[in-house]
């Protein structure tokens, strides 16, 4: 194995996982610095500016769910293929994700800039808050291209046994963010202030340094797979197996977004400053769910490779460690979010209407934290396993039960009644998924996804 790249079929569990978690959790951390930034730099320019942005995440979440499909189904193929040794298999199909991400990337990034403003005015924004967001969300949308591939980029590279590297490149990217936001949004010397628009132009900027730095990575021949344009033979059948994993990941997300966008609805018929405090909690939220991210994308490289290498004992333990993990990690940010809210919400804004708004929706939401990381750790088994399906109802079951309870406890209690919904649906989710995995059924029936693709030749 190259410098990064481990054998997960081997070793202790327990220091495999964190070894592979550790590296994702910091990435994760730096992601969210990054977004934290945009959202601190805005938020100076007021309340508006800052609902402006906030009402971008559904549309975010979309996007993230397709490219988020696309990384599951090839990363899960290249890490079995891995587990049985057939590298040329592996590197194939990393070339094909390439070329999907380029092309999705494409076709969402054209919906959006056609749409944009029919897309955002559905959600009830108007007046100067939805002219902000479009100056904000037509300058994304280019860069949802780069977005994708970056995904599927750093999948290919975690697939291989490495999240160092990601990590690293995803420091250079938080470190240009840092430095382009506030020159752009506020502007310094020959450099003129862009407001909204500076914002996204520095988070496209980083994008693409992430971007490029993976692929640098991977087309410099420092992973283990011969991934090259000479190793490329499309395959329209390698390319409808990717898309089958991957399409009911996608569908799963979306339902994220959808989710989100009924809910931003709802929110916004009690007001902006509920927006705000919304958008900013969403994004703090980020923090909490730090490590089950990391231990769920942990795992579907670890579990990946074990049931390409026929040992299933080892990723079920594996899965039964991160789900252990998770539990104490969330308690502990259940206790912070639930305690300390204002202090929080401090840095973002002085407004004691979203102060108080933001206060109550972490002390309601972190009655469910525990359930929420067991529901991304178990979910990443699945999607290891190649069940995306199972996942997929999983999370339909829970958004179900979330939508229909805010709006319900919404008609007597208020906007409290609507954060309501979140800790009763994430446990939901967790009993659906807690019953396929105590009864062993992910296992009995995984899909065995290295027999999905053609015989590596020698």
């Amino acid at each position: 194995m190259k410098r990064g790249e481990r054998d997960l079929t081997k070793g202790d569990t327990t220091r495999t996982l964190f070894m592979l978690a550790l590296p994702v959790i910091i990435g994760t951390s730096l992601q969210i610095a990054f977004n934290l930034t945009d959202t601190f730099f805005v938020s100076m320019m007021g309340s508006d500016a800052l609902a402006a942005i906030s009402v971008t995440f559904p549309v975010f979440f979309i996007s993230i769910a397709i490219a988020s499909g696309l990384n599951i189904g090839s990363t899960a193929l290249i890490s079995h293929s891995i587990g049985a040794g057939r590298n040329k298999d592996a590197a194939n199909i990393s070339m094909h994700a390439i070329v999907m991400a380029l092309a999705s990337g494409a076709a969402v990034a054209a919906v959006g800039l056609l749409f944009s403003r029919q897309i955002f005015g559905l959600m009830g924004i108007s007046g100067s808050t939805l002219e902000m967001t479009l100056q904000y969300m037509n300058i994304i949308f280019f860069g949802f291209i780069l977005q994708f591939l970056g995904m599927i980029s750093q999948g290919i590279i975690q697939a291989d046994g490495n999240t160092i590297t990601p990590t690293k490149n995803l420091v250079a990217g938080v470190v240009a963010n840092v430095i382009l936001d506030p020159l752009l949004i506020f502007g310094f010397g020959p450099v003129p202030a862009m407001g909204v628009a500076g914002a996204a132009i520095a988070t496209v900027a980083t994008i693409a340094i992430v971007a490029v730095l993976n692929f640098y990575h991977i087309f410099s021949g420092k992973t283990s797979l011969c991934i090259k344009m000479e190793c490329f033979k499309f395959d329209s059948k390698l390319v409808k197996k990717i898309f089958s994993i991957g399409l009911p990941s996608s569908i799963s997300q979306s339902f994220n977004s959808i989710g989100m966008f009924l809910l931003m609805g709802l929110v916004g018929t009690f007001g902006m400053s509920a927006i705000a405090a919304f958008g900013v909690g969403i994004r703090l939220e980020s923090i909490a769910i730090l490590p089950s991210i990391g231990l769920m994308i942990a795992l579907i490289p670890f579990v990946g490779q074990n049931l390409g290498a026929e040992k299933p004992d080892r990723a079920h333990e594996g899965v039964k460690k991160a789900s252990y993990a998770t539990i104490l990690f969330m308690l502990f940010f259940s206790a912070i979010w639930f305690f300390s809210p204002e202090m929080l919400f401090a840095p973002f804004t002085n407004d004691p209407a979203i102060l108080a708004t933001g206060a109550m929706y972490f002390r309601i939401i972190a009655l469910g934290y525990v359930f929420m990381g067991l529901n991304f750790v178990l979910g990443g088994a699945l999607q290891a396993a190649g069940r995306t399906d199972l996942q997929l109802v999983i999370n339909i079951t829970r958004w179900i039960v979330v939508i229909s309870m805010s709006y319900f406890f919404a008609s007597f209690m208020g906007l409290d009644g609507v954060w309501l919904g979140f800790p009763i649906g994430n446990f939901a989710g967790f009993l659906l998924a807690y019953v396929l995995f105590k009864s062993g059924y992910w296992l009995r029936h995984r899909r065995k996804l290295h027999s999905f693709v053609p015989q590596e030749t020698a």
